[in-house]
């Protein structure tokens, strides 16, 4: 999917229109500042760089792609009979139902990566990600149905996240994988950045940050 096809880079809109996540960098401004494009200027954007290059495949680079933004440019794609295909990141939450997941399809739309993040209802409340277990599987479900493929980005080692946890999450993923909801999964150690609660208020969280030089004199 990244590497096997040239894509056309797009942002369907500035900022985030969740930006709840205690792990992200909520203060900076390409996350705070949520600002949609129309779906008209979208359509423009992709018809220019489409007659440009010759290309009709689009990468939008959202850190969340709004729902009800993509279900309007994908439907308009398909009353147009337009030839784009298109994937992006998204959050995997209810609005994604299996009519919209069939309506992306419709329009275009070949893939998604979500954040899954953590498979512990108790650290995504943590996290506050605005998503359930539940609501992931049914989600990813509707897209793999649907013949989108999905991809899972996931994290371990989140404030207080025990070691049963971790392995009870291993397990979910696994299960996901067999009954088909998600083709794809990559896992990362999780980090505090500067600029995302956890990193701004880690006593909040229960832990302390080390400084580089505090690291070295360890």
């Amino acid at each position: 999917l990244w590497t096997d096809h040239k894509w056309l880079k797009l942002t369907a809109a500035h900022g985030c229109y969740w930006k709840k996540c205690t792990f992200c960098d909520l203060s900076l401004d390409y996350i705070n500042r949520y600002d949609p494009n129309q779906v008209e200027v979208l359509l423009t954007r992709m018809e220019k760089l489409s007659g440009e290059t010759g290309y009709n495949g689009f990468h939008f680079v959202d850190e969340a792609l709004p729902p009800a933004l993509m279900i309007k440019l994908a439907q308009e794609i398909f009353m147009r009979g337009l030839p784009y295909t298109w994937w992006g990141n998204i959050r995997f939450e209810k609005t994604f139902t299996r009519e919209a997941a069939l309506t992306l399809a419709r329009g275009g739309c070949v893939a998604v990566t979500g954040g899954l993040e953590v498979a512990s209802d108790r650290v995504l409340k943590l996290i506050n990600k605005g998503v359930s277990l539940e609501s992931a599987a049914q989600v990813t479900r509707n897209f793999s149905e649907a013949g989108i493929f999905a991809h899972a980005y996931l994290m371990y080692g989140f404030p207080s996240q025990t070691v049963q946890e971790t392995v009870d999450s291993l397990e979910f993923v696994r299960q996901l994988f067999e009954h088909g909801c998600i083709q794809s999964g990559f896992w990362h150690r999780f980090s505090a950045t500067s600029h995302s609660p956890v990193g701004k208020n880690p006593e909040a969280f229960g832990i302390k940050l080390v400084t580089k030089s505090q690291k070295k004199s360890l």
